[in-house]
Order: structure tokens, then C-alpha cells, then sequence
């Protein structure tokens, strides 16, 4: 997966250094290192969270490998006892909140209903491991976010943080 995002990256550079005919190709270039090191910085985020652990020594976040990728998250606080866990089709109602890692909110505190199999890949995930009543947090990394292109307000290769509260399934 890293080498095709690799040799994407390249193709797309030089088609961007060939047609830039009478502009400033460093301008170009700088832009593409900003993108590299955002990438970059997200992907050591991730990397940090991971080697985090709790006093009892063991990892602070569980970990969730998804196709190429792992997620992480960790279960902040739970209300209730129940220990029910959805389908990808189950309705569940959640509050849930988006941020990016410099603490940038791309997802107001809302509540929501949806099924697991409607959300991006990352986050399916990890909706199939709750119950009603837990608070918890999500770290999606881009390719199982919203990959490699802008989306709305989210930043190309983004890791993605979410803080939800499962409510309800139905």
C-alpha cells in the first residue's frame, strides 16, 4: 500500500513539474513538501499513540488492524452494563465529535444516527467493538479516513480523532 501511495505521489509530481510552464516550479515543490511532512507528522501521531501504555504497563490504545492499517482507540468511560456489540447494519445513536491532531475541530460535538457499515473504514471498525453507554476515542489514520485528498475541511492524508458516546442501538 505504501508503494503504490508512493509511486502515485511520484507520477502526480512530475506531471505537476511539466505542466508548470512559466510558473514557479519551487513554489511547487514547496507545496509537496508541506503535503510529505504533514504526512509525515500524522503518520509518527499514530505511531506515538501506539507505544503509549497505562500504569498496568499494558498499551494505553487497543488495536484494531483493518485492511493495510491499524486503528487505534481506547474506551474512556462507560455508563450501563450492557455488553451487546452491533452489526454492520445495527442503528446506533451516538454523540460524537471530530478533531484532527493539531486540536483542529472538523466535526462539531453532535448527536447522530448510523450504521457502522456507513461510516468510513476506520471507524466501521471500531463502531463494531462498542456498547451502549461507552465513551471512547478513535484515532483513524488517513487510509482508513478520508485517504490522500482534501474532503471538505479535512486536510489530504489527515489522521482523524474521534470522541463519541454510544447512546442507543436500535
Amino acid at each position: 500500500m505504501k508503494r503504490v501511495f508512493y509511486v502515485v505521489a511520484v507520477l502526480m509530481m512530475a506531471v505537476g513539474f511539466t505542466s508548470c510552464v512559466g510558473s514557479n516550479v519551487e513554489e511547487e515543490v514547496f507545496e509537496w513538501d508541506d503535503f510529505f511532512s504533514y504526512v509525515s507528522e500524522n503518520k509518527n501521531y499514530i505511531r506515538e499513540k501506539k507505544a503509549l501504555q497505562g500504569s498496568d504497563g499494558k498499551p494505553l490504545y487497543n488495536q484494531l488492524v483493518v485492511s493495510t492499517d491499524t486503528v487505534l482507540y481506547r474506551v474512556l468511560g462507560k455508563s450501563g452494563s450492557s455488553t451487546a456489540t452491533p452489526t454492520k447494519q445495527t442503528l446506533i445513536t451516538l454523540t460524537l465529535k471530530g478533531d484532527l491532531i493539531d486540536g483542529t475541530t472538523f466535526q462539531s460535538n453532535s448527536q447522530m444516527t448510523l450504521t457502522p457499515s456507513s461510516a468510513i473504514l476506520g471507524l466501521e471498525a471500531v463502531l463494531l467493538e462498542n456498547t451502549v453507554g461507552e465513551r471512547v476515542e478513535a484515532i483513524i489514520p488517513a487510509s482508513l479516513g478520508y485517504g490522500y485528498s482534501d474532503y471538505y475541511n479535512i486536510p489530504a492524508g489527515s489522521t482523524l480523532i474521534f470522541t463519541y458516546v454510544v447512546e442507543k442501538f436500535e
